[in-house]
């Protein structure tokens, strides 16, 4: 079975958020007032929220693998095997798109892509999911940074600068995306556009931080220029 943490769960949301605490902690044992907290958040917790989270877990228990989750007095455990989340999937695929060249590269980086569905750990308070949320962010940055070389390497020139485009307006302070939509410009034979793009976040690192790029970006101009 894989768990699916990299977008919403499905089904009723309390149940679903039950379902994603669990997987948050996965293997370990969360408290009853933990899981009280995060299905309610700001609403107001009934009477009858013990009993419901019970009701919840008994729902949970027809739709995962049996015995997975474990209970004892106030607390749960879901028991997730290694490889078993989409998360892990996805770094397993990066981690074999090292290995390879061309096609078979763009195809690990882009299976890993598209198990993205939407926000990680969509139930949970942002403060919550934050530590698990901000290795995510990474994960996919990564991912979309060497599917872009992928493309450039056989040749994919027009999707290579399109997903670079979508990172540097995503984050304009990351110079290592910049230097690579520079060198997939100069690639994709656009000299002018990579000279452009150099100068235009040159611009935009000294009006913002008042810095000079850095060595990966000035690399990345001499190879044009060269």
């Amino acid at each position: 079975m894989i768990f699916r943490v990299l977008g919403p769960q499905a089904g009723p949301r309390k149940p679903a958020t039950l379902l994603a605490t669990l997987l948050l902690h996965a293997n370990a044992w969360v408290s009853l007032e933990e899981l009280i907290d995060e299905i309610w958040q700001e609403q107001a917790v009934p009477a009858s929220a013990s009993r419901n989270v019970r009701t919840y877990v008994w729902q949970l228990r027809q739709v995962v693998p049996a015995g997975r989750i474990d209970a004892r007095p106030r607390s749960y455990r879901l028991h997730v095997a290694p490889g078993e989340v989409d998360a892990d999937v996805a770094r397993s695929l990066l981690d074999r798109s090292r290995g390879v060249t061309g096609a078979e590269a763009v195809g690990c980086l882009t299976s890993a892509l598209e198990l993205w569905r939407g926000t990680p750990f969509a139930e949970l308070r942002a403060e919550t999911a934050m530590t698990a949320t901000a290795w995510l962010h990474e994960l996919r940055w990564e991912l979309r940074e060497r599917l872009a070389d992928a493309y450039t390497a056989v040749g994919r020139h027009g999707e290579a600068i399109a997903v670079l485009r979508a990172l540097t307006a995503a984050d304009p302070l990351r110079e290592g995306t910049w230097a690579r939509l520079v060198r997939a410009l100069h690639a994709a034979g656009r000299r002018a556009n990579a000279l452009s793009e150099y100068q235009r976040v040159c611009d935009f690192l000294a009006a913002e931080l008042g810095v000079e790029p850095g060595p990966e970006l000035v690399r990345a101009r001499r190879e044009v220029a060269a």
